[in-house]
C-alpha cells in the first residue's frame, strides 16, 4: 500500500513541478532559531523564527519573503538524515555540508563548541572518502563518479569565517534571539548545495551499506525510512531467504521514498496528520486529527506522527467510502431528565445535540463530543500508553471501541459496530452517573437508545414510554400489582434504586450509592441489595405516601432469574422519578 502512495505522491510532484511549484519546498517550515545568511561580498542578512504550536504558524518571518524561501531552501537541503548519522563524529554539528554550519545554542553554554569542534566537521568535508570504509566508500565512489570532487577553496573559506565569526556574533548588528538553534548558511548557486547534499544522502539513505548490493552498474539497499533494521532487531529478518533484508530498492526509488516522507513530515509539522491519497483523482488531501475526508473517496490513508523523523502509526485502504450516510442518524430526547431546584446543572446545555445528522463526519464529531467527552478523536490512533486521558472509565472503552468505530464509519463496515457502541456506552453512562453528570448521563443513554433504533432497532421513544405510563398507573392505584414483563420489572428496579438514593443524606456524592447496583448482574443479589435498603430507609417513608411502598412491592413480587440487563435498569434510574411526579420536583 505505501508504494500506491507514494506513487501518487510521484504524480503530484511531476504535476506541480510543471505548473513552477514545489510540493516539498513551498510546505517546508524550519525548525525554530537565528538564521544567518553569508553573502558572497561579505554581507550578512539574518533572521529569527519562532513556531506558535497553537496555531501551526511561524512567527518572525514573512513566509512570502525571498530571506525566507533561500533558508528554506539552504535549510532543506543541509539536514542530516537523522541524528544517527551525523558528519561531526560526536554530534555537536548537525547540518550536512561545509556550505551550512549548525549547532544548538546550548553548546556555546556548555563549551562544547569549540575550534576543535568547527575542525573536526570540515576536515570530515574536506576529504568524505577517508572517513568511509567497506561498503560505506563503495557508496561514495558510486556518487563521486556524478558530482566529482569537494571545492576545497571554498571549504577553507568557511571554515576560517566559522572561526573568525561565530564566537563574534554578539558583537554585530544582528537582532539574535538565541533560541535553539543558529544555523549558518554561505550563499552559492543552488546547484552547489544540491550536488553537496547528494554527497552526504547517498552513503546514508539506506539502513545500513552492508547491506547493499550492487546489479548492472545500479545500487540496490534497504530503504530506512519507517524501518529500522540492526543487529537488535534479528526478527525484521528473513531468516528463509537468501537475501535476509524485508526488501531492496534502487537509488532512484529511495531517493524518491525519502522526498515522499519529507512531504508527510511537512504534513505532520502543520498539523496535518491524517493524509488520504485519492486513487482514482490522484489527489492528495491532509487533515489535523480527527478529521477526514469531506466528500466521497475511494483509496489509501496514512495516520502519521510528528517526531525526529516522520512516523506512519496507521495505514488502510478505504474502499467506497460516502461522506453523506445513506440513511440520516436522529439524536432523540427519548427518556426526559429535570433538574432539581438545588442542581447546579442545566439540561440547556444539551438541548442542541437533539438533531438530525446527515454526514460521516457530523455523526463521529456527535458520538466523540457525547459518549468519549472529545477523547475520541484526538486519541483515535495513538498508542495505548500515549492516549491522553486522565479517566480511566473513559481510556478504557477509547481502547475498546475505537478500532471498531472507524471501520463502521469511514470503512463501512457494520459488523459489531452496534454492540460495541452499547457496550462501551452502558460502562460509561455508569461513570458519568457515579460522578453525578445525571444531565450527560441522560443525553448519552439517549444517543445508545437513538443509534439502537438507528441500527434497525424498535420505537425506543415508544417503548420507554409506554412502560414508564404503565409504572405510573400501578403505583398510582387503590391496590398494589405487579409488573408485567421483564422490562417492566427492570426499568421499575431503576426507578426504585434511584428513590432509595434520593433518601440519602450524602447529597454531594449521592449517586455513587447507585454503583453497586448498576454493576450487579445476579437478579439473587440484587433482591437482596434492593431488600437491604428498603429496611435502611423505611422509617422515612411518608405514611401518606404510599407510591414507594407500591413501587417496592411491584418489584419485590416479580420473579426474575436472568442476568441482570443493566441498560432497562439505567433508564429508570436516570428518568424522572415517577415517586416524586406529582410534586414536579426530582431529589
Amino acid at each position: 500500500m505505501l508504494q500506491e502512495c507514494i506513487e501518487i505522491f510521484k504524480e503530484q510532484m511531476e504535476k506541480e513541478a510543471k505548473a513552477g511549484r514545489d510540493i516539498i519546498l513551498d510546505e517546508y517550515r524550519p525548525a525554530e532559531g537565528d538564521y544567518i545568511i553569508v553573502k558572497k561580498d561579505g554581507s550578512l542578512m539574518s533572521c529569527s523564527i519562532k513556531e506558535d504550536k497553537k496555531k501551526k504558524t511561524l512567527e518572525g518571518i514573512n513566509e512570502s519573503d525571498f530571506l525566507y524561501r533561500d533558508i528554506c531552501f539552504y535549510d532543506y537541503h543541509s539536514r542530516l538524515i537523522s541524528m544517527d548519522k551525523p558528519q561531526d563524529s560526536k554530534k555537536i554539528v548537525h547540518s550536512n555540508n561545509y556550505m551550512s554550519f549548525w549547532v544548538k545554542y546550548e553548546s556555546f553554554d556548555n563549551g562544547k563548541l569549540d575550534v576543535q569542534a568547527i575542525d573536526r566537521y570540515f576536515d570530515v568535508l574536506i576529504n568524505p572518502r577517508e572517513k568511509y570504509k567497506n561498503a560505506d566508500r563503495v557508496m561514495y565512489d558510486f556518487i563521486y563518479q556524478q558530482i566529482g570532487d569537494v571545492d576545497t577553496q571554498q571549504l577553507e573559506s568557511n571554515r576560517k569565517w566559522i572561526k573568525e565569526n561565530i564566537f563574534q556574533l554578539d558583537k554585530t548588528e544582528l537582532n539574535l534571539q538565541k533560541k535553539k538553534y543558529l544555523k549558518i548558511f554561505f550563499e552559492d548557486d543552488r546547484d552547489t548545495y544540491i550536488r553537496e547534499e547528494k554527497r552526504y544522502v547517498m552513503t546514508k539513505i539506506y539502513n545500513k551499506n552492508d547491506y547493499n548490493i550492487e546489479i548492472n552498474n545500479n545500487m540496490y539497499g534497504l530503504p530506512n525510512d519507517n524501518l529500522g533494521l540492526n543487529s537488535k532487531k534479528p526478527y525484521l529478518e528473513h531468516k528463509t531467504r537468501k537475501l535476509p533484508v524485508p526488501n531492496l530498492i534502487d537509488v532512484k526509488q529511495v531517493l524518491l521514498q525519502r522526498k515522499f516522507f519529507d512531504f508527510l513530515a511537512n504534513k505532520a509539522n502543520a498539523g496535518l496528520t491524517n493524509v488520504f491519497f485519492e486513487n482514482e483523482s490522484r489527489e492528495i488531501t491532509a487533515y489535523p486529527n480527527g478529521e477526514f475526508e469531506k466528500g466521497d473517496f475511494s483509496g489509501y490513508f496514512l495516520q502519521i506522527q510528528k517526531g525526529k523523523s516522520v512516523l506512519i502509526k496507521y495505514q488502510d485502504t478505504i474502499v467506497d467510502y460516502r461522506y453523506n450516510l445513506q440513511k440520516n442518524f436522529v439524536l432523540k430526547k427519548i427518556l426526559n431528565w429535570t433538574p432539581n431546584k438545588n442542581s447546579t446543572q442545566s439540561n440547556n446545555v444539551y438541548e442542541n445535540y437533539y438533531d438530525t445528522y446527515t454526514d460521516k463526519n457530523k455523526i463521529f464529531t456527535v458520538l466523540d463530543d457525547v459518549l468519549f467527552f472529545k477523547c475520541l478523536k484526538r486519541n483515535l490512533f495513538n498508542d495505548v500508553e500515549d492516549i491522553m486521558v486522565d479517566n480511566p472509565c473513559i481510556k478504557r472503552n477509547i481502547i475498546m471501541s475505537r478500532d471498531i468505530i472507524f471501520a463502521w464509519i469511514y470503512k463501512g463496515q457494520k459488523n459489531g459496530a452496534q454492540n460495541v457502541i452499547k457496550n462501551v456506552g452502558i460502562d460509561i453512562i455508569k461513570n458519568s452517573i457515579n460522578a453525578g453528570y445525571m444531565g450527560k448521563a441522560v443525553l448519552q443513554f439517549n444517543m445508545l437508545a437513538s443509534f439502537e433504533e438507528y441500527f434497525g432497532g424498535e420505537d425506543m421513544k415508544n417503548k420507554y414510554s409506554e412502560i414508564r405510563s404503565s409504572i405510573k398507573t400501578k403505583i398510582n392505584s387503590n391496590d398494589y400489582q405487579v409488573c408485567e414483563s421483564d422490562d417492566e420489572y427492570l426499568y421499575a428496579v431503576g426507578q426504585l434504586i434511584r428513590y432509595f438514593v434520593s433518601l440519602s443524606k450524602i447529597k454531594d456524592k449521592a449517586h455513587s450509592l447507585a454503583n453497586p447496583f448498576l454493576s450487579c448482574t445476579d437478579s439473587k443479589q440484587l433482591a437482596k441489595k434492593l431488600e437491604h435498603y428498603f429496611k435502611k430507609y423505611n422509617y422515612n417513608y411518608k405514611v401518606s405516601d404510599k407510591r414507594s411502598n407500591k413501587l417496592y412491592t411491584l418489584v419485590s413480587n416479580y420473579e426474575y432469574d436472568k442476568k441482570i440487563d443493566t441498560t432497562m435498569v439505567i433508564a429508570g434510574y436516570i428518568s424522572d422519578n415517577l415517586v416524586y411526579e406529582s410534586d414536579k420536583e426530582e431529589n
